[in-house]
């Protein structure tokens, strides 16, 4: 907080470079209106040029009018351009007021009600915070639309630490957000420069069309060479769906002959505040799909088991802990319930080289017997024995689970 009545020029530039660093790591008018809340000890109101509400800060302190327009609008009679001041019924210490521009466009207003100190000093702060602001609401203005790829892009970039935050400002800008999201990445391969722009717009429509549900609106964004579609998934069986619907997407592209091998991935089920995870799921498995599985496919993160843990490295206890338990725990569940012995059947396989006479010998039953509790196997847990991959994955997660117990049989 700056204490004395005028700022300084350094203490101005500190300010301005306060404000550009939060404008560069995403923060929208209402980070900027809290930075400048906290410079001035004021409660800061930001509105647009049509008087809607864009940002609120500091308003613990004090009581603040719900608009600024009538206190505005009784001080501006005389058609005064500069800073304008704020007189409240009751209050000793009148507000300020700035006009928020865009070129010579009037993008809104930027309102100050101090605490104690009079803010007639701090107008060089105020005009720095309703600059910053004006190049976020600038980057808004232009249509619906783009406001509301605005908030997308900033949600994806991690923006938003307050989820109630967030939802104001998808609020603000006519989003209504779903309580889940599930992210699928797609993109094609192979694509001729000459037809690139027509097959994209090909694809993007393809993938609209599988991905369609009644949970709400898809959401698209633009990334890399390829598309990420936000699926809204309110509850689980929209998830499954989300992710059925994502793997067909290749299978349409060839009924319309699109010409093209398309690769992509499916993120898991994430909170509207955490569809950054989901997105990032989506784009890792759709790497691990084109490196490793090839061809044309579109291959959901549940199903690429420990192949991501490999990809980011240095995974920890708590996430290796966590992957064994997922891949573990349907076959571990039907044990208990059952009274069976599938998990200490799967280790037995594999400690013995997957020979199945021997292990119905160390497990005292017939062969018969294994091979039927490891199609059970195959199919409770969902993965195939004969796929190099999926026996990978059940390795792993067999190993981990060794080295976290000290029953081994």
């Amino acid at each position: 907080m700056i204490d004395t009545a005028v700022m300084s020029n350094d203490e101005l530039v500190d300010f301005a470079e306060a404000l550009a660093r939060i404008a560069s790591t995403g923060g929208g008018p209402k980070a900027l209106a809290a930075g400048l809340a906290t410079l001035i000890d004021a409660a800061v109101l930001v509105e647009d040029a049509e008087w809607r509400h864009v940002a609120l800060a500091g308003a613990s302190a004090r009581s603040v009018p719900p608009t600024s327009r009538d206190l505005i609008a009784t001080a501006t009679k005389d058609g005064s351009e500069g800073p304008i001041v704020l007189r409240t019924p009751g209050d000793t210490v009148p507000g300020l007021a700035v006009r928020i521009r865009g070129g010579d466009a009037q993008l809104g207003w930027l309102s100050v009600f101090p605490v104690g100190v009079p803010a007639d000093g701090r107008v060089g702060a105020l005009r720095l915070a309703a600059a910053a602001i004006a190049v976020e609401l600038s980057r808004d203005a232009g249509g619906g639309k783009n406001r509301r790829k605005s908030f997308w892009d900033r949600l994806i970039s991690r923006a938003y630490d307050d989820p109630i935050e967030a939802k104001d400002d998808a609020t603000a800008r006519g989003i209504a957000l779903a309580a889940n999201y599930v992210a699928v990445a797609i993109e094609a391969e192979g694509l001729e420069e000459a037809v690139a722009t027509v097959k994209m717009g090909e694809l993007r429509k393809i993938a609209l069309e599988s991905l369609r549900t009644g949970a709400g609106d898809t959401i698209v964004l633009e990334r890399g060479g390829g598309f990420v579609f936000l699926c809204p998934a309110p509850m689980d069986v929209d998830a499954q769906n989300v992710r059925t619907a994502a793997t067909l997407i290749t299978r349409s592209a060839t009924k319309v002959h699109f010409g093209a091998k398309i690769v992509g991935g499916v993120g898991r089920a994430a909170e509207a505040i955490n569809a950054y995870r989901t997105v990032d799921e989506a784009r890792e498995s759709m790497f691990i799909a084109r490196r490793l599985f090839g061809g044309s496919r579109v291959m959901p993160y549940d199903d690429l088991g420990v192949y991501p843990l490999l990809l980011r490295g240095g995974a920890t206890q708590i996430e290796l802990r966590a992957f064994c338990d997922r891949i573990l725990a349907p076959l571990r569940a039907y044990d208990e319930k059952h009274q069976t012995e599938l998990i200490r059947t799967l280790r037995l396989y594999f400690d013995v080289g997957q020979n199945v006479k021997t292990a119905a010998a160390e497990l005292s039953v017939h062969r018969h017997t294994v091979f039927y509790r490891l199609r059970q196997i195959a199919e409770i847990s969902g993965h195939d024995l004969d796929s190099a991959h999926d026996q990978l994955t059940l390795r792993t997660a067999m190993a981990i689970d060794a080295l976290n117990s000290s029953d081994q049989r």
